[in-house]
């Protein structure tokens, strides 16, 4: 009996440290994280119609909130890591806009399947989905 008293005890301290290890990004994170995904929806759009003024818009918008709200944000967690990442994010979003701007399919292309990439491994390493359909994000 004392043992299973243990387990349980043990289970519970390790479930509980483990929700404490996440927590909910504050708004202007969530903020910027919409509109990321809203924007990388747009862009499937633009790149398709080559609306290359378009294309060259959202990559600022990417990179205003991997610089702004999200970059700020794992830099005040202190979670360096997922800084990389944002930074990683925000160097694709900028060789997107270049690519843009010059109107390069190729390296627009190119920068935003690294965009995508960056999105996608940052999402893996530090995103946690919940049972209502929300995010917390994995602390160090």
């Amino acid at each position: 009996m004392r043992q299973a008293f243990i387990l349980v005890v043990t289970v519970a301290t390790t479930l509980s440290l483990a929700v404490a290890a996440n927590e909910k990004p504050p708004a202007d994170f969530q903020a910027a994280m919409k509109e990321n995904g809203a924007t990388a929806q747009k862009m499937a759009k633009d790149v398709e119609a080559k609306d290359y003024a378009a294309i060259a818009a959202d990559a600022a918008v990417l990179k205003r909130n991997f610089m702004g709200p999200v970059g700020a944000y794992f830099k005040g967690a202190k979670n360096m890591d997922a800084l990389k990442m944002c930074t990683e994010a925000f160097t694709a979003s900028d060789a997107l806009e270049k690519a843009a701007t010059a109107k390069n399919d190729a390296e627009i292309a190119t920068a935003r399947t690294s965009v995508q990439g960056a999105c996608g491994g940052c999402h893996k390493a530090w995103r946690v989905p919940l049972p209502d359909k929300t995010f917390e994000i994995k602390t160090n």
